[in-house]
């Protein structure tokens, strides 16, 4: 399985147990199990109290949640305590999720999302899409993860529950780390810091604390990552935040053991292996013994790396935790080889890979899910919509028997007139739709030709026209006052020169912007640069972008309409955005390239574009269609403008 690294993505086979473990943790401590909300109907506070008493077991007793979330679910008659409902089976999948018993999990908490969206249950369903979100993310399925993400975002702003945010703020941080981004990572994780700061979540600062010391120690920058651990537990000590606070021993131990400093490693696990004891957190237990025999193992004392791996291996088997099997056997693998016994070392080696293949396996399965259930939902209306074609074929049948014998030649020929005079009314139809979207593109092509044209003559007007005015003039004092003094003479002459020269960079500013030889010489993403460099040069807007699959020269055509497209979009989120923030991404693949552009401006209303005309947006419309493209645009008011284009590459 792949799992949550403080390096990159494509090594984590490489990573200690104890580390690949610990980023489990660190995750699964952010699954939304929040309290259900209080109510004032006194006839549900018992149902509530019970809720409550759940809500605290789920990460110390997973199991026994679990049953008493079913025998709540099964006291529940259908449909009248949704909100109920929706809170056990949400308990039900997060203690599967601590269990990691994934497939159990996403099964729960998609069955609990379709209800919560289907009454409008935005807090829950914020919920629901942070925690499902959280499993995609262990999966490696990192697109998924972050859709989920973005919609617990979304939901948490319906609920006014900004709170909530930070902990899926961190948790996209997470989602940056695994894929070995850790400025990005590091960005989220201090934004969700300050939310939380913000708030009363001291065990959810904790964990933030966590994650950055995490990117602190991966960039060997040892003395910040332990100030901010320290941090860290200071705050898990105030609140009795064990959980927390065994995490926070953990990661110091995994630090001190890649330092080579096994003592204070050894210490450090002693401490969260005795925190993880008082507390009855087995899981947590579990992976601080990992970490301590590992330090066992170093210092050669393999009898006891080897009594601490047994003790995993049946917590494994007891929890039917297939994550910590897997590390049990790789730790026992590690301890025989030491011992000099090859055999048992190779079949404990042969065990590891065996679980792990299956866990990718049973991700396989869990990534395609999404997929499985819209064509089952598919395919259950196509069998509808075929049964009632079938009884109204039926049905039909019948009366056609009945009239058959009197009006067959009448039916038939008047079938075959209204066949035919709808055929045509149809041609008629569809040749003037053709006509009329050709001449909407053409008067769009049209308007912007015009626009582009006043604009350039307004750049002439503005700036060449007065530069070769002065030039004129100085030029005609010399010809006609000849008796002006040499000095005299000089200085118009060198005011006269620097109006052309001025004249000739407006030239070459005009013709840049017409037709930029940044595009032959540099490529898309060199002018993109160099757009962002300008754009930087001001405190007003700063711009940042990202770029995927550019390798190879683009169609000149193309290359040049997404290059106007992108000054368009920076001139119209300067002018009206009040933004202080784009980004812009571009990705290209084997059929097509995608660009993204979105602000933090004031927004507006979409569907304003259907009676007022934009001409910004108007002629980007006219120049990706004539690309055979497409434009999406996303914005509400307060929320910024996110600006989709899909064009469709020719492959040779």
């Amino acid at each position: 399985m792949k799992r949550f690294t403080t390096y990159t993505a494509d090594n984590f086979l490489g990573l200690d147990p104890v580390w690949r473990l610990l980023m489990l943790l660190l995750i699964s401590a952010t699954l939304s199990c929040n309290s259900p909300d209080k109510t004032a109907d006194a006839q549900q506070s018992e149902l509530e109290s019970q809720l409550e008493e759940i809500h605290k077991l789920v990460y110390a007793e997973p199991s026994l949640a679990r049953d008493r979330s079913l025998k709540i679910l099964q006291s529940i008659s259908p449909g009248t305590d949704i909100k109920a409902e929706i809170i056990s089976l949400k308990y039900i999948g997060s203690s599967y999720a601590v269990e990691t018993r994934y497939a159990e999990a996403i099964k729960y908490y998609k069955r609990a999302l379709e209800l919560a969206e289907k009454i409008n249950l935005y807090s829950e369903t914020a919920n629901l899409n942070n925690n499902l979100g959280t499993i995609y993310n262990e999966f490696g399925n990192y697109g998924a993860a972050y859709i989920y993400f973005i919609k617990a975002l979304e939901n948490y702003e319906l609920a006014e529950n900004k709170e909530k945010r930070s902990g899926t703020l961190n948790n996209i941080g997470l989602t940056y780390l695994s894929l070995g981004n850790r400025e990005k990572a590091l960005g989220y994780f201090s934004g969700a810091l300050k939310a939380s700061q913000s708030g009363k979540d001291t065990i959810l600062t904790a964990t933030i604390l966590n994650n950055i010391a995490l990117c602190n120690f991966a960039e060997k920058k040892i003395a910040l990552g332990l100030e901010n651990l320290k941090r860290s537990i200071s705050l898990s000590e105030k609140t009795r935040n064990v959980y927390g606070l065994c995490v926070s021993y953990q990661i110091l131990g995994n630090m001190y053991l890649d330092e080579q400093k096994t003592q204070k490693a050894f210490e450090a696990y002693s401490t969260s292996i005795g925190i993880a004891e008082r507390a009855h957190l087995n899981h947590l237990l579990a992976v601080s013994k990992i970490g301590l025999a590992r330090v066992l193992l170093s210092q050669n004392k393999t009898g006891e790396a080897l009594r601490y791996a047994e003790e995993v291996m049946a917590v494994s088997n007891e929890k039917n935790s297939q994550s910590l099997k897997a590390d049990a056997h790789q730790l026992l693998s590690g301890i025989y080889e030491k011992n000099g016994n090859l055999e048992l070392s190779l079949k404990e080696f042969r065990d590891y890979v065996k679980i792990k293949e299956e866990l990718n396996n049973t991700t396989v399965v869990n990534q395609i899910y999404d997929v499985e259930v819209d064509y089952l939902n598919q395919l259950n209306k196509m069998q509808q919509l075929e049964l009632e074609k079938k009884e109204l074929a039926i049905s039909n049948k019948n009366i056609w028997l009945f009239f058959l014998s009197l009006i067959f030649l009448m039916i038939f020929g008047g079938a075959y007139l209204i066949y035919r005079n709808y055929r045509g009314k149809q041609k008629v139809k569809l040749q003037q739709t053709i006509l009329e979207l050709t001449k909407k593109k053409s008067n769009a092509a049209l308007e912007a030709e015009i626009e582009e044209r006043k604009r350039i003559g307004r750049e002439l007007h503005d700036s060449l026209g007065y530069l070769l005015s002065l030039a004129g003039l100085n030029a005609s004092v010399l010809q006609k006052r000849k008796e002006l003094p040499e000095e005299k003479k000089s200085e118009l002459l060198n005011s006269l020169m620097e109006s052309i020269n001025d004249a000739f960079d407006e030239v070459r500013t005009i013709s840049h912007n017409l037709a930029p030889s940044l595009l032959s010489e540099q490529g898309l993403k060199g002018a993109l640069k160099n757009i962002s460099d300008k754009v930087n040069q001001s405190n007003r807007l700063k711009m940042s972008f990202d770029t995927f699959g550019l390798h190879h020269q683009l169609d000149e055509l193309v290359e040049n309409v997404l290059y106007r497209t992108l000054q368009e979009i920076v001139n119209n989120t300067i002018k009206h955005a009040d933004a202080t923030e784009l980004f812009v991404q571009i990705a290209q693949d084997r059929h097509q390239i995608t660009l993204m552009a979105e602000d933090n401006g004031k927004g507006f209303d979409t569907d304003s574009l259907k009676t007022k005309a934009s001409f910004g947006l108007s002629h980007i419309k006219s120049w990706i269609e004539n690309l055979n493209g497409s434009i999406h645009v996303d914005s509400k008011i307060k929320r910024g403008t996110i600006i989709s284009i899909l064009i469709p590459v020719e492959n040779e």
